[in-house]
């Protein structure tokens, strides 16, 4: 596999909403899918070998280029500010603005310092017929979680708007995104 330099030989032309994919200026697709993590100190022994397993078994049928990326994200808790802000307004018992106080601040605090690292799986393919190949062998050996269903698998399909964002965070490294 060649080694991608994103800023030159990763042209995109655009985002095919067919494929939920992005078309790159060679005529190739790319497919993106998140990498859901698991929490491996506290997971059954036996459910991690299947993972891995599972992940051997698509290493060894997929065929076409492929990356990982790991990115950080910043936490976003403004909906949970939001929601103790309004019980803020709406508390008539003097006892509990402490308390309130103290979860918007623990929110803030939150944000400001704690970052989520998230793993992307980008998948290359030369034609519309292989990707959907490709979504195939995925679905069959990873478990492909769809974004509207609760089936669980070890990757998931992402919504247009965060690749776009994934999209712009590799371009732009020191970019503040959620």
């Amino acid at each position: 596999m060649k080694k991608v330099e994103w800023n030159k030989e990763f042209p995109i032309s655009g985002y095919d909403r067919e494929t939920s994919s992005f078309q790159l200026a060679d005529g190739d697709y790319l497919q993106m899918y998140q990498i859901i993590s698991k929490d491996l100190i506290n997971s059954d022994a036996d459910e991690i070998e299947m993972d891995c397993f599972q992940w051997a078994k698509f290493y060894k049928t997929y065929w076409r280029d492929m990356e990982i990326v790991s990115m950080m994200f910043p936490c976003n808790t403004s909906k949970q500010q939001e929601y103790w802000k309004e019980r803020l307004r709406q508390n008539q018992n003097p006892l509990f603005i402490d308390m309130l106080n103290r979860n918007i601040e623990e929110l803030i605090f939150r944000e400001k310092h704690t970052n989520r690292k998230e793993f992307y799986l980008f998948l290359f393919a030369e034609s519309k017929a292989e990707l959907a190949e490709m979504e195939h062998l995925i679905n069959s050996t990873l478990g492909l979680a769809k974004i509207r269903q609760a089936k669980m698998g070890l990757v998931k399909e992402i919504p247009e708007e965060k690749k776009l964002q994934i999209l712009f965070k590799l371009a732009n490294k020191n970019s503040k995104i959620f």
